[in-house]
């Protein structure tokens, strides 16, 4: 059986939409590995196309298909902030990525996707629309019996082997390879199959430069990575040398709680105010302050979850003077109050668990 090529990298970059699924039983920590690997696409297309350049949006979904809350402690920082794209743009590529289940047997495992009639009838949907779908491991059952499944060719690892055919006689399994490309959809036979799988889906979408780069990242080169190894023994790759936003990132990481300075900034990285504005809006897509502020908010947060202190405090600790101008930056940069950011984030008990009392007796 000859193994099936995989897609050429398309020449014009398009957009990439990817519903992840969250569902009784699956592997949540491979679901969010590939949001990892969605967001490292993301950065690398800023670093090649600048701060703006975001080819890749994605969602979590439950099993009804419904997206969760990005206000959840959890997964929040998983939902990704970019409009999801309108049903009606034909020039998004979208797909769906289904994890494996925690299964002990293969009883278990029909067991859970009988369980799972939503959800299969959402992959089912997903694949008549001519959307990708892309699994890894077992997660391949919970669409192998759709509508237009036959005759494809899957991957499945070698103990799922005999119960897989058993259950979808009209697909086709390949050994070759344990990542598989047929039409619309991907499989990975095993969970180390999942940087391959999460190529295969990018590669459908971003342009074929774009892609050589990621895999460069992404995947193990091993001639390349003697080479880069033998020209750093013979000291032809030196570490990165200092530069002019390294110095000044530093400065104000090291600075949060002082009066912010543009001079002084621009001092600690050697240039001009003029000269580190633009290093800013070219780097970062922002300027110093605005920078400060997002990291003052980030210690906001964790003093807002983490401890008892009042605003006043926390504001004080983040270097805010004025308790009033760190609540409208807090609102700014974290769309929601610190009170309300406090009551949905803390992590701790009540207050009263904490109270200390003089327990010595009365004289």
């Amino acid at each position: 059986m000859k193994p099936i090529p995989p897609t050429q990298p398309t020449s014009t970059p398009r957009r990439l939409h990817v519903d992840l699924l969250v569902y009784p039983d699956s592997m949540l920590g491979l679901t969010l590995a590939v949001v990892d690997l969605l967001r490292l696409a993301n950065t690398l297309a800023q670093l090649q196309g600048g701060p703006k350049a975001q080819p890749v949006s994605w969602q979590l979904l439950d099993a009804q298909a419904k997206p969760l809350s990005s206000a959840d402690p959890l997964l929040g920082p998983y939902c990704c902030r970019r409009p999801v794209p309108a049903a009606s743009d034909t020039s998004v590529i979208r797909a769906c990525f289904v994890a494996p289940l925690f299964a002990p047997s293969v009883p278990t495992l029909r067991t859970a996707v009988r369980r799972q009639a939503a959800l299969r009838g959402y992959l089912a949907q997903y694949l008549q629309n001519g959307d990708m779908v892309v699994s890894l491991s077992n997660g391949v059952w919970l669409f192998a019996g759709a509508p237009g499944m036959e005759g494809r060719a899957v991957a499945v690892a070698w103990y799922y082997v005999a119960s897989f055919t058993l259950d979808f006689p009209a697909l086709v399994l390949h050994s070759e390879s344990d990542c598989v490309e047929d039409g619309p959809v991907v499989t990975g036979g095993t969970m180390s199959a999942l940087p391959q799988v999460v190529v295969s889906l990018l590669r459908r979408a971003l342009g074929a430069e774009f892609m050589q780069a990621y895999e460069s990242l992404l995947l193990h080169a091993g001639e390349r990575h003697a080479m880069a190894l033998q020209a750093t023994r013979q000291s032809h790759i030196r570490p990165t040398r200092d530069s002019v936003m390294a110095r000044a990132l530093l400065w104000l990481d090291e600075h949060l709680e002082d009066s912010y300075s543009l001079a002084a900034v621009a001092q600690a990285a050697a240039v001009s105010p003029r000269t580190l504005l633009r290093h800013f809006q070219q780097v970062m897509g922002c300027t110093p302050l605005d920078y400060l502020h997002n990291q003052r908010c980030k210690r906001a947060r964790i003093m807002l979850e983490v401890t008892l202190d009042s605003v006043a405090t926390i504001a004080r600790a983040c270097g805010y003077t004025d308790t009033a101008a760190f609540r409208r930056v807090f609102l700014r940069y974290e769309k929601t109050s610190p009170a309300a950011y406090r009551s949905s984030h803390a992590l701790r008990t009540s207050r009263l668990r904490w109270q200390v009392e003089d327990v010595r007796a009365d004289p």
